[in-house]
């Protein structure tokens, strides 16, 4: 036992099986691996904000009933932008529009096509007064259009009234669709880049009506139009 023992043999095939072993212990403990932990998952209360675990019936905190979906949700800032429920839109609309929002939401219901007299007889006036400044500087492009086109084609009378009660026609017909357009691209834009303590007085600043307005823009266009004509007629004498 003594000559096995101290064996260079003995011992180089004492420490292949001790190192045999070694291997085997040390990829069983690489093949284990720290067991991954099991994530909670959260969601947050949408009227208070409060966190809580998923399959929770109600806040904890203010009682509402919980309609989530699990979500990770970052540290929200107090003035920062918030998503808004449909109620919420819908009153930021109404104050938007301000004391004639019953009218438009009634034309609204019928359709993309519903009739507006103001926007038939007075299109500029009225597109200005709700502020849809680009609708109107469209509408006195298309002014001096068909005036360029009645100075170059000298139109007949009842051709350049058909085409003006047209131009008129369009607007009667697509005024409040234009302007449902307006308001509501207007609302989305003021809800959700503006801090909440400050949605409001932006709502009441860029929406409403302005009189100022319809007046600046029917003399601009007046003018606009008049020196138009004006341009080729001294065109069409010395051509």
């Amino acid at each position: 036992m003594g000559v096995l023992t101290h064996s260079p043999v003995g011992c180089g095939h004492a420490c292949r099986l001790d190192g045999w072993q070694n291997s085997l212990l040390l990829s069983n403990r690489k093949g284990s691996g720290p067991r991954p932990r099991k994530r909670i998952s959260m969601a947050f209360c949408t009227k208070c904000g409060t966190q809580f675990e998923t399959g929770t019936a109600f806040c904890g905190d203010c009682g509402a009933a919980i309609a989530v979906t699990p979500s990770i949700q970052p540290s929200i800032s107090e003035n920062a932008p918030q998503a808004r429920s449909a109620e919420d839109i819908t009153t930021a609309e109404m104050k938007f529009i301000g004391k004639n929002h019953d009218y438009f939401n009634r034309k609204w219901k019928i359709g993309k096509q519903s009739w507006n007299w103001a926007a038939f007889f007075l299109a500029v006036p009225w597109l200005a007064y709700r502020k849809m400044y680009l609708n109107c500087w469209i509408l006195i492009g298309a002014v001096c259009v068909l005036t360029i086109c009645d100075s170059v084609f000298n139109l007949s009378n009842a051709i350049y009234t058909a085409l003006n009660i047209g131009i008129a026609s369009t607007f009667g017909w697509q005024g409040n669709f234009f302007y449902k357009y307006h308001v509501q691209k207007k609302v989305k834009e003021i809800t959700t880049k503006t801090s909440p303590d400050q949605v409001n007085i932006e709502l009441t600043r860029q929406g409403g009506t302005s009189i100022g307005a319809a007046i600046g823009f029917t003399v601009a266009a007046l003018a606009i139009v008049l020196f138009v004509g004006y341009l080729m007629g001294l065109a069409v004498e010395r051509g």
